[in-house]
């Protein structure tokens, strides 16, 4: 059923956005259905919409295969110039429709221009741009007309064919894909618009500007809905496939891989006296991570699974960042070091009286801890003054002492510490 624009309701889901900064490099390599209309430019317009910036490149012949790429002396050198944030891969539009190329040609093609990409971009993502069936469907033959697809009856049908090869390999390879020829189809099954050029094949403006809006979204992992730019489109139409390309992105029963980059930060702790030890528990899936930890009283560390002893009891917030290159995820939990208040140290048959004092405190201390060694240390973990209560009211001077705070432990190892305020 065909439905007109100014009926049409679509419900979209944003998700939070995932990526560290707000300056990307991408390189397009592909062909004519990258380079008509300027895809790139688009999507970069789009992005300079939203507040963000995008560094472009391109290798784009017409007609060129993903095989041709991979042996390309042009691409090579973009490739190899390193630092690209994301390389968005577009096959040749007849290709993943052959089974005889689809395998022999296309899959390997695209593995190995991964593995180059990763050799001189260790941080660079992949992106499969999912391309879009012919206007009227056909039979579709690759060079030299050895090998050909079905005679595929309608758009619908080749484009299901397509879909199909560009999921495939993207669930291989662990990349994204950007559902290009998805997005086309929604639309094209609702209205009577046409988003191919004269020739049935090429996208006119319409097409192009579809395409860069979901590729805009699977490179920043935000919608596209609302942003001003329009590509000369009337406004209408564009908030029309603004949203119909969100519904795809966001809303579908496909995931196309969108976060499949993104780390998952986690970890669980054990605690013993004053010395809590961390399991990293963070997952990636396709890179090494790299770990932040605030310990929460000041101290961090860049270690996978570390160990942090604290000179005072108390409840502390601990964050776990987990990066990958561009996207991180952050996880914060609060944890409990040792007693709290003096409250709770008289349960444990001990006090201690003045607090703040001036010159000296008198311990108060059960038969139990007669013996027991106490320590006095500064902030920065020195210890300053040492004795034993020898007493059940033990003095202990402390006129030597600089006006600071200190901390009191009890037992040695720092077994039950406490906060003493010399004025």
């Amino acid at each position: 059923m065909k439905t007109k624009l100014t009926l049409l309701l679509i419900v979209v889901i944003s998700i939070n956005n995932l990526l560290a900064q707000d300056t990307l490099s991408v390189l397009f390599l592909g062909n004519s259905y990258t380079s008509v209309n300027n895809l790139p430019q688009l999507v970069k317009n789009l992005t300079n919409s939203a507040g963000k910036t995008l560094n472009i490149d391109s290798n784009m012949p017409g007609g060129f295969l993903m095989s041709g790429h991979a042996n390309d002396g042009t691409t090579f050198s973009k490739i190899s110039q390193g630092n690209w944030d994301y390389v968005i891969l577009q096959e040749q539009s007849q290709i993943p429709t052959i089974d005889f190329y689809r395998y022999n040609d296309m899959y390997p093609a695209i593995t190995d221009l991964k593995a180059l990409i990763e050799q001189y971009n260790p941080c660079a993502k992949i992106i499969t741009y999912m391309t879009w069936g012919r206007r009227f469907g056909g039979m579709q033959c690759g060079p030299g007309n050895t090998y050909c697809s079905p005679n595929f009856v309608n758009f619908n049908h080749m484009q299901d064919s397509l879909t199909s090869a560009y999921l495939e390999i993207s669930e291989q390879l662990n990349v994204q894909c950007a559902p290009v020829g998805v997005v086309w189809q929604n639309i094209l099954n609702d209205t009577n618009l046409v988003l191919h050029s004269g020739d049935n094949s090429h996208p006119n403006i319409d097409g192009s500007y579809l395409a860069a809006c979901a590729i805009f979204s699977s490179i920043w992992k935000q919608g596209v809905s609302g942003l001003s730019y329009t590509a000369g489109i009337s406004s209408q139409r564009a908030q029309y496939y603004q949203l119909m390309s969100d519904n795809v992105l966001f809303n579908s029963t496909n995931d196309w891989n969108l976060l499949i980059n993104n780390p998952s930060a986690n970890f669980s702790e054990s605690i013993s006296s004053n010395t809590a030890t961390f399991t990293n528990s963070s997952s990636s899936v396709n890179s090494t991570l790299n770990y932040s930890w605030d310990f929460g009283d000041g101290n961090t560390s860049s270690i996978q699974n570390p160990s942090h002893t604290y000179i005072t009891s108390g409840n502390y917030t601990i964050t776990l960042i987990a990066s990958n290159c561009i996207f991180s995820d952050t996880i914060s939990k609060t944890i409990q070091i040792g007693t709290t208040s003096i409250e709770e140290s008289a349960a444990n048959n001990f006090k201690f009286y003045p607090n703040p004092t001036t010159n000296q405190i008198t311990i108060k201390a059960a038969n139990q801890l007669l013996g027991s060694v106490y320590t006095v240390y500064d902030f920065t973990g020195k210890s300053v003054l040492n004795g034993q209560i020898l007493s059940e009211q033990c003095v202990i001077e402390l006129s030597n002492l600089s006006r600071a705070i200190y901390l009191l432990s009890i037992g040695g190892d720092l077994k039950q510490t406490f906060k003493l305020i010399k004025e």
